[in-house]
Order: structure tokens, then sequence, then C-alpha cells
């Protein structure tokens, strides 16, 4: 019995081998990510999804997926700024929306629109007030270094965190620090010390560097990030991914959510606390005010 399983098992393989798999090919959809935060002016960057194949699409094929032809715009209540496209290699992909003649206010609604190819996507966000960064200090760990920063919560407001780190001559602009996310149901009445990742950078083995913390020699700035509840939801399906997608016993198969029309992409409302970390400097003063 054992032995006829085993062949009807093979047999079975088998054909599956023989037999071409049929991935459906849909139109692509328009990919929307963008954010906004208090004092600074809005960033937009407009893709279409790369669907599913069978067949190899090359790194330099993504390029064709990028839309530089848009028509996209902010309003804020008051008044409607068409955005400016441009050529920007801080960012990737390297062209970006973006005005002088709109900066975000915190408390105020920002209203996103982008028209391409006969289709609107909209989306909405507002941007919350910013929490300050108390104080931080550097901490060794296995492979490097960490920063860990003090910050006051109220507990009179439900709030959503998020860190962005950017070490300087390495990354170009702001990224996502690796578990980065914080409700504030898990912090305290009064100061909280909340540990902050460099970002989770794949390429950074190339470089021959830790995969989340620092090095002895490191310049981080990085910043705190007040957001909506939506915006939370987006960045914390992300990182579900980022954290999971390689790990067989925690397989994600779920969709981001998102609060563009179409679901695909996230518009951000950012209230931003900035500080700057010379990691040799702050090792030997202990703590940096």
């Amino acid at each position: 019995m054992k032995r006829d399983f085993i062949y009807i098992a093979c047999l079975i393989l088998t054909l599956v081998g023989c037999s071409e798999v049929v991935i459906p090919v849909g139109s692509p959809e328009i990919v929307v990510e963008g954010w906004i935060e208090d004092g600074g002016f809005p960033v937009v960057i407009v893709t279409t999804s790369v669907p599913a194949s069978t067949e190899y699409q090359d790194w330099t094929s993504l390029e064709s997926h990028l839309v530089r032809w848009a028509k996209v715009s902010v309003y804020d209540g008051e008044t409607e700024v068409v955005l400016t496209g441009m050529v920007n290699k801080d960012y990737f992909p390297p062209y970006i929306y973006t005005t002088s003649r709109m900066k975000g206010e915190a408390g105020k609604t920002y209203r996103l629109k982008v028209e391409y190819s006969g289709r609107v996507e909209t989306a909405e966000t507002t941007i919350p007030a910013s929490v300050p960064i108390e104080y931080v200090r550097v901490v060794e760990v296995d492979d490097g270094y960490g920063i860990v920063a003090g910050i006051r919560d109220d507990r009179a407001t439900k709030d959503y965190y998020r860190f962005f780190s950017m070490v300087e001559d390495v990354d170009s602009t702001y990224v996502p620090s690796f578990l980065g996310l914080i409700d504030d149901a898990v912090l305290g009445e009064g100061l909280n010390e909340v540990y902050v990742n460099s970002s989770f950078n794949a390429n950074w083995k190339l470089m021959q560097r830790p995969a989340t913390h620092f090095l002895s020699d490191d310049v981080v700035r990085f910043r705190l990030s007040t957001m909506d509840e939506v915006s939370f939801n987006y960045w914390s399906d992300y990182d579900d991914i980022v954290a999971l997608s390689n790990n067989p016993f925690f397989p994600v198969n779920k969709k981001i959510r998102s609060n563009v029309s179409s679901g695909m992409g996230y518009w951000a409302g950012y209230g931003s606390s900035y500080h700057k970390v010379s990691i040799p400097d702050s090792l030997k003063a202990g703590r940096v005010f």
C-alpha cells in the first residue's frame, strides 16, 4: 500500500512537471507612494504594478513602470496645487512629484489626486502634531551599535509613531527603521525609551554592514513621525512582509491595507521631530540631549 502511494505521488509530480504553469496577467495598476510632513513639501512617487510572470524580468525593466506624465495635485481644503514631476536620484525610483507652493501644517487634512491614462486615484490624510525626542543615547550590541530615544507619550490621545533613519554617506534619504513602528498602547506614562534600528537593507550585506544596526563611525540622522491610524495600518502590513516574507513558518499572504482608492500604495501625513547622532561622539558622552 505504501509503495503504491509513493508511485501515485511520483506520477502526479511527473505530470505536473510536464505541464506548463499559466499565470493570468492582469492590466497594470497605478501605485502611489506619497507623504507630506508638518513644515515640509509634499512628495509623491507614481509607478505601475509589476505583473507576476514565469518569464525572467530583468531589474532594468522596472524603469518602464515609472510614471512620468501623471497629473498629481494636492488640495488642503482651501487651495489645490498641481505638483511638478522631476528627476531626483535621492529616491528610488529616481523621479518624484513635488512643489514648493504648499507646506504641510499639523491638524490639516490633505487630499491627493493622481490622474493617469484615463484613471483617477485619490487618497486623504491628516497631519498629527509632532512629539519631541527628549534625548538619545548609543548602546553597544553584538554586531554594532544601537540608538535609544527618549520620548514622552500623551496618554490623553491615541498616537501612532514610526522611526525613519538615514546614515550619512550611505543612505540618500530617510528610510523606515526596521521594527520602528509603535502603537502608543505599548508605551507607559511618563518617559519611554524606544530602540531605533537602522533600515532593513538587503544591500548592506554587500557593504559589510550589520542588517539593522550602526557602525562605530556612523553619523545618523533620524526622525520620529506621528501619523494617523490609516497610515499606521499600511506600515504595519509592510513591516509584516519585510520581517516574515523569508520565513517559511510564517508565510505572509495578506494584502497591504491602503488609503489609496485603488488599494495600491499610501498617502501619509507626518508630524516629525528630527535628531542627529554621531556614534563615536555619543559613545564618549554617554547621552546626547
